[in-house]
């Protein structure tokens, strides 16, 4: 299957709805991909006392099915934009929806950054504020599984291994890791060296 990846910077929000009335607004956005897996979630850093026009700069990178965008209208991206609330949990001010098919059919052939801008909508479904973005896409990639697991070692700090190499006998030693979908190998006992050297040794 294959992905094409998204490169999308969440600029800065304007005319936003003001929820909070004593201070400025503390207003960070909730981006994820709709209709599609939730561990898709990603969100900006905190804009502190950013207003009714905070600002970001975030970059964020998504992958997605392009023959499945190009069918499926709802699959989008959506922006949430919270305002932090020290009591009585987030506040949301709006919402941004992004229909990514609109994205590619804009984009056109070309893989060149492009600037917009999205009107946010309130919980009510009134429109209230707008969400600057820049993106770009990058060229589809084969999903493809590696004939070897991701993993890390003390002992083996040359990482990766040659295609197709065999991994080390020896037990690893400190951690070790791999990204979701890949099978994680257990941590061994570190190796302990025999604390006397063998005679002879020089």
């Amino acid at each position: 299957m294959e992905q094409r990846p998204l490169e999308l910077t969440v600029v800065f929000a304007e005319g936003l709805k003001k929820v909070k009335h004593l201070s400025k607004m503390d207003v960070y956005v909730v981006v994820k991909v709709s209709g599609g897996d939730s561990s898709t979630e990603q969100k900006t850093p905190v804009h502190k006392d950013g207003g009714t026009s905070p600002r970001w700069n975030h970059p964020m990178l998504f992958s997605f099915n392009e023959s499945l965008a190009q069918t499926n209208t709802t699959l989008a991206i959506t922006f949430r934009l919270m305002c932090c609330r020290t009591f009585r949990g987030d506040k949301e001010i709006g919402e941004a929806r992004v229909p990514i098919k609109e994205l590619l059919d804009s984009a056109g052939n070309g893989n060149s950054a492009k600037y917009t801008t999205f009107p946010v909508k309130k919980p009510s479904g009134k429109a209230k504020g707008k969400l600057n973005l820049v993106y770009r896409f990058g060229e589809k990639a084969a999903n493809a599984v590696p004939a070897y697991p991701l993993v890390m070692t003390a002992m083996n700090p040359l990482y990766p291994p040659p295609h197709n190499a065999a991994l080390p006998a020896y037990p690893t030693v400190g951690y070790s890791y791999a990204p979701v979908g890949f099978q994680q190998l257990p941590v061994q006992e570190a190796y302990k060296p025999d604390p006397q050297p063998p005679a002879g040794y020089p």
